[in-house]
């Protein structure tokens, strides 16, 4: 039998910024991200170690949402065509962008010229 979304949700860059703010968000994708992860119940051994890891604040959020399920977690919080435009627009050349977000060059080349005007 096939696991529905609902026994593993994929929490979305929004839905995470909302719940945590930008700052923590980015941590937890720093850790997390692309991953599929078991999120404790609150007041448990393994929440004591993302206390650990997160703090207390950051750690209970999570918990108390997701709590006894397996979560995936967005790759990233920016977008990869959002970030090459904005490295692009920072004067970064196309193969440091490359480089910078684990894309080929051929598809910075691409999203460049779909940008323009």
């Amino acid at each position: 039998m096939m696991a529905s979304s609902e026994d593993r949700p994929f929490v979305s860059r929004k839905r995470l910024i909302d719940l945590l703010g930008a700052e923590a968000a980015a941590r937890v994708v720093d850790v997390f991200g692309g991953r599929r992860v078991y999120m404790p119940a609150p007041d448990t051994d393994s929440y004591t170690a993302m206390v650990q890891r997160f703090g207390d604040t950051i750690a209970r959020k999570l918990c108390v949402e997701f709590g006894g399920t397996q979560v995936f977690f967005p790759q990233r919080l920016v977008g990869k065509r959002s970030e090459i435009l904005a490295l692009r627009a920072a004067k970064i050349t196309p193969s440091e962008i490359a480089r910078r977000t684990k894309a080929t060059e051929s598809y910075v080349y691409y999203v460049l010229r779909q940008d323009r005007p």
